[in-house]
C-alpha cells in the first residue's frame, strides 16, 4: 500500500484501515508479549535445573536454597506509643 493509494480513498475507507491496523498492532503486540513470557518461563526453568544439579552435587535439597520470608505485619497491632509503653513495662 501506497501513500498514493492511501490519497485516493475516501474517509470511510481510511477509518477501516485504520481500524485494522489497530487490531493487526494489538495482535502483534500480544504475540510479543506471549513468546517474551514463553521465553522468561524457559530461561527460569533451565536455570532451576542448573541449582537443582548443583545442589544435588553437594548433598542439599533444593529447598535448601529458597530464601525464608520474614512476614510483615499489616501495622494494625503494635507501633506507636503503645508499643513503646508495653516494651517499658516488660522490661521493667
Amino acid at each position: 500500500m501506497t501513500l498514493e493509494f492511501l490519497d485516493k480513498m475516501n474517509d470511510d475507507e481510511l477509518l477501516q484501515v485504520r481500524a485494522r491496523a489497530d487490531e493487526l498492532l494489538k495482535a502483534h503486540d500480544a504475540e510479543r508479549k506471549a513468546k517474551a513470557l514463553e521465553d522468561a518461563k524457559a530461561i527460569r526453568k533451565e536455570a532451576e535445573a542448573k541449582e537443582r544439579a548443583l545442589l544435588a552435587s553437594v548433598g542439599l535439597p533444593f529447598k535448601a536454597a529458597t530464601p525464608r520470608r520474614r512476614r510483615v505485619g499489616s501495622g494494625k497491632h503494635g507501633g506507636g506509643d503503645g508499643a513503646v509503653k508495653n516494651a517499658a513495662k516488660r522490661a521493667g
